[in-house]
């Protein structure tokens, strides 16, 4: 089995995946998000990227807040329902599928760019999150702002197991021969949003669990500054992914 965008694609267009966004639309910023926007996105009516936007829960309230912003997701059925969304609040805003990994935008043309919601964790092996950000780097402007989440690699009494079944698996049998899924150390599937059952097919969604220590390795890589990495304040949940802001020199 490889896990493709293809799979990511299908897992967000279900139609629970769907159902369950279309209630998050609603939730606006999370606390982490609206400080961090305060704190770096200073410029009014700036034009901002919202990557992985989905049914537009961090598009709208950017929206509102004055910014310029532009909506992309690589699932066409997120998109659908983010216009459809907007339409009902009477909000221009604009949206369409596009790729991280393969922006469909110029050189130097956003602010600002934001990828909610541990969205970068869920593109499919470290060499195309590597691509993507250097695609976001591109469209950014000089001093260009990019702040994204993470999920963190934690190591705590409840993932202990976890985590040595997966060194064994990727370290050991894979090295023996075994064939073994994962593209990298930290690649996970689990069932949560997918109404598979329903649709007539079996797919969990995929996410990277990365280590600080690698998302700088790559940020690094691709020439951002690094200007915050912390815990999020996230009040949806009792779960605090990792905030990073970096800046295009």
């Amino acid at each position: 089995m490889e896990i493709t965008k293809e799979h990511v694609r299908k897992e967000f267009g279900s139609r629970g995946a769907q159902k369950l966004y279309i209630r998050l639309a609603e939730q606006g910023l999370w606390k982490s998000e609206e400080e961090l926007i305060k704190k770096y996105l200073k410029k009014k009516g700036a034009k901002v990227l919202d990557i992985g936007c989905g049914t537009g829960r961090t598009t709208i309230p950017l929206h509102k807040k004055g910014y310029k912003v532009m909506g992309v997701d690589i699932t066409p059925e997120m998109i659908e329902n983010a216009k459809k969304i907007a339409k009902t609040k009477k909000l221009n805003i604009n949206f369409k599928v596009d790729d991280a990994t393969n922006l469909s935008f110029k050189d130097n043309e956003f602010d600002y760019a934001l990828f909610s919601n541990q969205g970068w964790t869920q593109i499919p092996n470290s060499k195309e999150r590597l691509r993507a950000l250097r695609e976001i780097k591109r469209i950014l402007k000089k001093n260009g702002i990019f702040i994204f989440s993470s999920h963190r690699r934690v190591w705590g009494s409840k993932w202990f197991l976890f985590w040595v079944w997966m060194y064994f698996r990727f370290y050991i049998l894979k090295n023996l021969g075994f064939k073994i899924w994962e593209n990298d150390f930290g690649d996970r599937l689990f069932k949560r949003e997918s109404s598979s059952k329903e649709e007539g097919y079996d797919t969990k969604q995929y996410i990277h669990i990365s280590s600080e220590e690698e998302i700088r390795k790559q940020l690094k890589e691709v020439g951002f500054k690094i200007l915050f990495v912390g815990s999020g304040l996230s009040e949806q949940s009792n779960y605090k992914p990792m905030f990073f802001v970096v800046k295009k020199d």
